[in-house]
């Protein structure tokens, strides 16, 4: 064991938000780490730490407001935190306070995807992309056997739903994946108005669903859908999206899941609902035209009609032939930057260098 520590060239203490969407893909990048002979640590606490409430010093008063590197952004564009858990705002303030005083900043994205955001971001920061962190088999496959993020496991059986897709035709599943962990769950009216859309959609649907969100379902749901539709409680994401049977992804548009759609040349229905997730589904429609964003009527709410408009079009569509092609081509820009010599897998060799270099 003493010889095998004085192999590595250096150690690297990796410390994620805790949930799923952060843990997995920074999981991701310490494999990397250990591939290019660094020692790694994967720190997962019990607790999150409690910060102070922050607020905007000068509010927006007029939209779409210009932000240098973004395309123009809407009130519904901006990160959402909820009003009622202020310290949200206080973990992402933190998160930049003294980042112009960081050697590197390590991104979990790609170059070729956000070209712009980087190089205007890199004039006030030194900045590193070094993603997509998805399981290696799925892009370069530079890792034997790394199939799975390997933590955060569930005892659920996957073959249930592999099985299913496995017998449904070419491109005719939509796959409806709009929470994690819990807490990203709609109320029951939005719950109810997804549902009537998927089943009058026409469409096989396979629906990653809680079970305390099945309780929200109309009645007889399942039972009136089963020649169609599959609820589970989980599914690996990554092996359904890599599935031929399944032709577009309902997405809630956190960001691990954006990023494993774009990796696997997914088209994407939009259906944000916080943080982060409201500018992600900007891009997804409106930069890399990826997919589209459910729109909300003056009630804010996400009716049956719409997004059984917007899963059409993605399935079937004039616009939805555009989207196919290009979740295909960031699905190819994805596994070229990830490979011996790409955009980050260069940045990940010069983050090695320098870090053992100093060590």
């Amino acid at each position: 064991m003493e010889n095998r520590e004085k192999d590595y060239k250096a150690h690297v203490l990796a410390i994620p938000f805790q949930s799923p969407g952060h843990i997995n893909p920074m999981l991701q990048l310490c494999k990397k780490f250990i591939r290019k002979g660094l020692k790694t640590t994967l720190a997962v606490t019990k607790f999150t730490s409690k910060f102070y409430h922050g607020k905007l010093s000068n509010p927006v008063s007029e939209f779409p407001i210009s932000i240098q590197g973004l395309p123009p952004i809407e009130s519904e564009d901006l990160p959402y935190f909820g009003s009622n858990v202020p310290y949200h705002f206080a973990l992402v303030a933190a998160q930049f306070s003294n980042i112009t005083q960081a050697d590197c900043v390590l991104v979990n994205t790609y170059y070729e995807l956000e070209k712009e955001v980087v190089d205007e971001f890199s004039k006030h920061c030194p900045v590193l992309t070094v993603g997509p962190t998805v399981p290696t088999f799925y892009l370069d496959r530079g890792v034997v056997d790394d199939k799975e993020y390997g933590v955060l496991s569930t005892q659920s059986d996957p073959s249930t739903c592999l099985n299913w897709l496995s017998s449904k035709p070419t491109r005719s599943v939509v796959y409806a994946s709009l929470s994690s962990v819990g807490f990203a769950s709609f109320d029951e009216k939005q719950l109810q108005e997804l549902a009537l859309a998927l089943k009058s959609s026409n469409y096989y649907f396979l629906w990653s669903v809680k079970s305390f969100e099945a309780e929200k379902l109309p009645k007889n749901f399942k039972e009136e859908t089963f020649d169609r539709g599959l609820l589970v409680q989980w599914t690996p994401q990554l092996e359904v999206l890599s599935s031929e049977a399944v032709g577009c992804i309902l997405s809630h548009c956190g960001w691990n899941s954006t990023l494993e759609a774009l990796s696997l040349g997914m088209p994407i229905v939009a259906m944000p609902q916080f943080a982060d997730q409201q500018p992600n589904a900007k891009f997804i429609q409106d930069v890399w035209k990826v997919g589209i964003r459910v729109k909300h009527d003056k009630n804010g709410l996400a009716t049956k009609e719409e997004i059984g408009r917007c899963i059409k079009e993605v399935m079937e569509g004039e616009t939805g032939k555009g989207i196919k092609e290009n979740a295909t081509k960031f699905s190819n820009l994805a596994k070229a930057a990830v490979s011996e010599g790409g955009s980050s897998d260069t940045n990940l060799n010069d983050f090695v260098s320098k870090i053992t270099s100093s060590s």
